[in-house]
């Protein structure tokens, strides 16, 4: 029977053992060879769920080999020795573990849909969507490149599957795309938009919410979001009021959308520097015609305070929490009661 084993090859032999310690808090079985610890799993998911829960900084140190063995292989320093110039590093090992697990990581992944309410009539004006693959793409992010970007090329695509089948009507969707997978954006959303084109999906329907958009040139996303707009895409900034550069991007970019910040929203009603802040951000939107959505709305005193403010629209566990089949009925008899009274 053939196994699975996982050649670390550390920077001494008292890293080796105390790596070996770690290991065992896993039940998996391992072998200390010099400088190098061996990891014997019989899946692969095993070894990627150790990789991942272990500490990033220490791992990228290490070099590492992975290979089948049965009862047969024999593995000593003068195989390890051999063997040195075959290793590769964390990222490209991550990359191998999770292409070799990759249809039992992705065969239960889920879109949620979590409603964005219109705070004027109540209705369901848009749902965000929430990819909820097994493993946490912040993780794949961490150790492995090129699978972190399939699983988000794979979770938009999924997003617009499940949209097209269970939103109605003229509501929105916004999805989520974080600048790391925009080092060559045109191509991206080329993809993007056909693939929502062949569901039926018109881009007008959408926004692309952009994260973390202060790790790419002011250039680059300015010209990126004139494309998106050409092809009638509209553009939400996240998180704004998160940082110092927020105000700074939301004069340049002029998105059609920005959503505040779920810690401004956080007892606004108890907060008077929040009030003001929150106040001016809504001001000043609107004076471009921005629209305004408050995150992370979860107390009827949170809601009262935004709609006093003039924002448009609101999200949060207050309405509903994210699920797989957005019931929109429900949702608004909540928001309506809610703002009605």
């Amino acid at each position: 029977m053939l196994n699975k084993v996982l050649i670390v090859f550390t920077d001494s032999e008292d890293t080796a053992r105390t790596l070996s310690e770690i290991v065992k808090q896993y039940e998996l079985p391992s072998r200390v060879i010099g400088s190098a610890v061996l990891v014997f799993a019989q899946k692969g998911e095993d070894l990627l769920e150790l990789l991942l829960d272990m500490d990033k900084d220490m791992l990228k140190s290490f070099r590492y080999l992975l290979k089948d063995v049965d009862d047969n292989t024999k593995i000593d320093a003068f195989y390890l020795l051999r063997e040195v110039p075959n290793t590769v590093s964390i990222e490209k090992l991550a990359d191998r573990l999770i292409y070799t697990v990759i249809s039992d990581i992705f065969y239960d992944v889920k879109t949620f849909f979590h409603p964005i309410i219109d705070l004027k009539t109540g209705k369901v004006f848009a749902y965000e969507a929430l990819c909820r693959p097994p493993l946490k793409i912040t993780d794949l992010l961490s150790i492995g490149k090129s699978t972190s970007t399939y699983t988000e090329d794979f979770c938009r695509t999924k997003a617009i599957k499940s949209a097209s089948e269970k939103l109605k009507g003229n509501t929105k969707l916004f999805v989520n795309f974080h600048p790391r997978f925009l080092i060559d954006p045109f191509i991206v959303f080329g993809d993007f938009i056909s693939t929502a084109l062949s569901y039926n999906l018109k881009p007008s329907r959408i926004v692309i919410e952009l994260t973390e958009y202060e790790e790419l040139k002011l250039s680059v996303i300015k010209n990126f979001i004139s494309f998106l707009k050409e092809e009638g895409v509209q553009v939400a900034l996240d998180d704004i009021g998160s940082g110092y550069s927020g105000l700074f991007y939301l004069s340049e970019l002029k998105p059609d959308y920005i959503k505040i910040d779920m810690e401004l929203i956080r007892d606004i009603h108890k907060n008077n520097f929040k009030k003001v802040i929150v106040n001016h951000l809504i001001q000043i939107a609107h004076t471009e015609n921005i629209k305004v959505v408050c995150e992370g709305v979860e107390k009827k005193e949170e809601l009262e305070w935004v709609r006093y403010t003039g924002a448009d629209y609101a999200q949060g566990f207050l309405f509903a929490k994210p699920s797989p089949d957005p019931n929109p009925y429900l949702v608004e008899e909540i928001a309506k009661t809610l703002i009605e009274t």
